[in-house]
This record gives C-alpha cells, structure tokens and sequence, in this order.
C-alpha cells in the first residue's frame, strides 16, 4: 500500500471514530442512526469502521440525524 492509499486509511479510520463518538455520547445505535438516514446499518457500520467514504450528502444526513452541524462531524484529529 503506497503513501497515499495508507493516509486515506488513517482519515477515514480517524473520521469513523469520531462518528462512533458522537452516536454513543447521543446513546443511539448505529442500526437507528443508519435507518434514519435511509441506509443499510452495514453501509453505516463501514463507516464508522473506516471501510467506506462518503459522500457530501450523506455526511449532510448524518449530521442532521445526530443534531450536530457538519462542521463537528468534520472537527477530528488524526489518529
């Protein structure tokens, strides 16, 4: 896996557990949040596991689903 591929790894394994921080501090579970915004709870367990990115959209819905602005959805530090 080159440079580029390996950094992509670490901003959506980063990004996944910031989303899994904010669903559990807001007691929800992913299958809820995933249905709310009309996805598979696979499709949004992948995200949260750093297995999937996603698009502009479906960040929008997230954050409406978690009542939290895409701004701190996007606030994570690189781990």
């Amino acid at each position: 896996m080159g440079n580029f591929e390996e950094k992509n790894d670490i901003i959506l394994k980063s990004f996944g557990y910031h989303l899994r921080t904010i669903r559990q501090e807001k007691k929800l579970r992913q299958k809820t949040v995933a249905k709310l915004c009309n996805m598979d709870s696979g499709s949004y367990s992948n995200i949260e596991n750093g297995k999937r990115n996603i698009t502009i959209l479906t960040l929008f819905k997230i954050s409406q689903m978690l009542n939290v602005s895409m701004t701190e959805l996007m606030n994570f530090k690189l781990k």
